[in-house]
């Protein structure tokens, strides 16, 4: 199901190694505040509904980049204008996220395996050769939102693995 709105950041563990870093977002793209943050082939943003197995995983969205003149209100963030002309801040690191069903359902067997972006705020188990690569499952705790904390990062240089 596809986010309408922004949703709270739970992170895992202590504030080391959570860094933001800005990147541009894609054309005519809306995304929101906590949702997985993606790219294209072209390096831009891109809502995580849309990616693929060539897609990138940076971490999640968490508010509008430097960009002199933009507000950052809510919900969401949209650019209507060209690729690039908005830049979003990417929390990276570890977090907690929902986890699809069924065949794609993380456990206590999925810790310390790759994981893929299944929508904007869930994470499968299965999909090598089909989806984006979230990062790796670290841990169960389903006192926490969603329950599944995974270090995101399908690029080694945002610190995830």
């Amino acid at each position: 199901m596809a986010l309408t709105s922004d949703i709270k950041i739970t992170r895992y563990g202590s504030w080391d190694g959570h860094e933001y870093d800005a990147q541009p977002m894609g054309a005519s793209v809306t995304v929101y505040r906590g949702s997985l943050a993606t790219t294209n082939a072209s390096g831009d943003i891109i809502n995580a509904n849309n990616s693929d197995n060539t897609s990138t995983c940076w971490g999640l969205i968490d508010h509008v980049g430097p960009n002199p003149g933009v507000i950052d209100g809510g919900p969401g963030i949209t650019n209507s204008g060209s690729a690039g002309a908005i830049q979003v801040e990417i929390a990276t690191g570890t977090f907690f996220l929902a986890s699809s069903t069924g065949s794609d359902q993380l456990s206590q067997a999925t810790v310390g395996k790759v994981v893929y972006v299944y929508n904007e705020n869930t994470v499968a188990a299965t999909g090598s050769g089909s989806r984006c690569v979230a990062g790796v499952h670290v841990a169960v705790d389903t006192t926490q939102p969603g329950g599944y904390a995974i270090r995101l990062g399908s690029n080694q240089s945002t610190g995830g693995h």
